[in-house]
């Protein structure tokens, strides 16, 4: 009787810590970002729209954003040589970082770096598609990247 006692509360605590493992990597430090109606690039300030976000305290590395730049100028950035967008938790849609790198490889979207080093080895980049949909993250810099 007492095997089995012992094999059910272990089950139980093993499940549990499951589902808070699972909650702590999907949701806990994720806080969603209030609606932006512009934003940055280099000393020129662009109007957005359909502005989606999140981005964490806890990691530098966290920070996704989707939106449209509705007047698309010419962008005085430079273009950044290893773009490579981090995926974003499942429920955050509208940040499909494989469908990202495969555009970007293939030329269809362009990335630029809007700041080297916003935190140590960490910069923030950008990829624009020509119709103005943008998608924004921070990814570890060469300095920290084997080549």
């Amino acid at each position: 009787m007492n095997g089995r006692r012992f094999i059910v509360l272990f089950l139980g605590s093993v499940v549990i810590f499951t589902v808070a493992l699972f909650y702590f990597q999907n949701y806990a430090y994720y806080d969603s970002i209030d609606d932006k109606q512009n934003i940055l690039f280099g000393n020129k300030r662009y109007e957005i729209s359909n502005y989606r976000g999140i981005d964490s305290e806890s990691s530098g590395l966290k920070l996704r954003e989707c939106f449209v730049v509705n007047k698309l100028d010419d962008i005085d950035l430079p273009k950044y040589k290893k773009p490579t967008p981090l995926t974003a938790p499942f429920w955050f849609k509208c940040f499909n970082a494989e469908s990202i790198t495969k555009d970007l490889a293939d030329g269809i979207a362009t990335a630029f770096l809007l700041k080297k080093e916003e935190f140590d080895g960490i910069d923030n980049v950008i990829a624009i598609y020509p119709d103005g949909t943008s998608y924004r993250w921070r990814q570890l810099n060469t300095k920290y990247m084997k080549e």
